[in-house]
């Protein structure tokens, strides 16, 4: 009877324990390519928000390091490949970073997965085969046949000195009767130069241009400071410069070069709380910037023997310098002080300033075909 009783029970429990049992399945995932989730996460990208864009991209990336370390795209970006070079072994790497990370642990990674980063946001620049091109406007390829065209117009402008970026765009909007006219990286009024216009709908590329390595050139004084920077406001400061030396310029000039950190002027575009910094600066605010790293890829200065004071530089510089604050920085490092008094934008990526439309050329032109 006991024994009846026992094993009713084991096999109640055994019944129990089966019904409690789950199954485990692995789970099956694929990875897709890189061309297909490009084409998934092109639309999302496109119509994000400015702070939303490449937050898939860093998404996928992260998941694919966790999930897929093998085939991770960081593998091409971090790891070292042995290679022969002249009679010898030398490890090949595709970034700086990666070798100044050696021996720092996780530094390496880091600096592999901003250039991930850097290459998906590069690689969406890029058009896709049936996308189409904007209609660029220069004054060896003539004016479009139609200024809203299905990928708008991007034409190439020599601001004259005294407009503003935004006065450019304005009397360009009244000549084309076009609404949507945007630039893409603001001039100083007292700045002539390369400044490239998008019509229409080549506004949604703006960005592409606005991140392109620039090329300046100008002069600045030594000895001499004002409140903007710039020869647009009177001296306010005046220290000694006679004592500076060519040898003292070329040092300061091979410091300046690479990443350095600068801060924006006072009168600048830089919106601080929704409201422009010259805004601000007019009515006597004070507001503490922080310092912004930008890069200097190439930096040279020459001084004439007849004026010693004025210095005549050629920089070509990241998206995000300001030229004024360079030369407020390289006076400060000699010693004394400095303010830019003339400046003229020569390059923008691969767009020179040779190929600019003259303004008032530029109206006849589009005033003769409406005609």
């Amino acid at each position: 009877m006991y024994g009846s009783s026992s094993d009713s029970d084991d096999d109640s429990r055994s019944r129990r324990a089966a019904d409690e049992m789950v199954e485990l399945k692995p789970e099956v995932v694929e990875l897709k390519t890189l061309h297909q989730r490009e084409e998934e996460l092109h639309f999302y990208d496109a119509f994000a928000y400015p702070w939303e864009k490449d937050r898939h991209y860093r998404m996928v990336y992260r998941l694919e390091k966790k999930y897929f370390p093998d085939q991770c795209l960081d593998k091409a970006f971090s790891e070292e490949e042995a290679v022969v070079v002249g009679g010898g072994e030398k490890g090949l790497v595709f970034f700086d970073e990666g070798k100044e990370a050696e021996g720092k642990g996780e530094g390496v990674e880091v600096g592999g997965e901003r250039k991930v980063q850097e290459f998906f946001r590069d690689l969406k620049k890029v058009s896709s085969p049936g996308e189409g091109e904007a209609y660029l406007a220069t004054r060896r390829t003539g004016l479009p046949p139609r200024w809203d065209g299905q990928h708008g117009t991007v034409v190439l402008v020599d601001k004259p000195k005294g407009w503003t970026s935004f006065t450019v765009c304005g009397k360009l909007r009244r000549l084309v009767k076009v609404q949507k006219v945007g630039h893409a990286g603001t001039l100083d009024p007292m700045a002539t130069g390369l400044l490239i216009v998008c019509v229409g709908k080549a506004t949604k590329i703006v960005d592409r241009y606005q991140g392109m390595v620039k090329g300046y050139t100008g002069t600045f004084r030594l000895g001499e400071a004002t409140s903007t920077w710039d020869a647009d406001s009177p001296v306010i400061q005046r220290e000694p410069w006679e004592h500076i030396k060519d040898d003292d310029i070329k040092k300061v000039v091979a410091s300046f070069c690479g990443d350095i950190w600068q801060v924006p002027p006072m009168f600048s575009a830089i919106k601080v709380g929704g409201e422009r910094m010259y805004d601000k600066a007019r009515r006597g605010e004070k507001v503490e910037l922080s310092p912004r790293r930008v890069t200097i890829f190439k930096f040279d200065i020459e001084r004439s023997l007849n004026d010693r004071q004025n210095l005549i530089f050629r920089v070509i510089c990241s998206k995000g310098t300001y030229i004024r604050s360079l030369c407020a920085d390289f006076g400060k490092a000699l010693g004394s002080c400095a303010h830019l008094t003339a400046l003229r934008r020569d390059l923008i990526g691969e767009y020179s300033v040779d190929d600019a439309w003259d303004f008032q050329e530029l109206q006849e032109q589009i005033t003769k075909e409406f005609l």
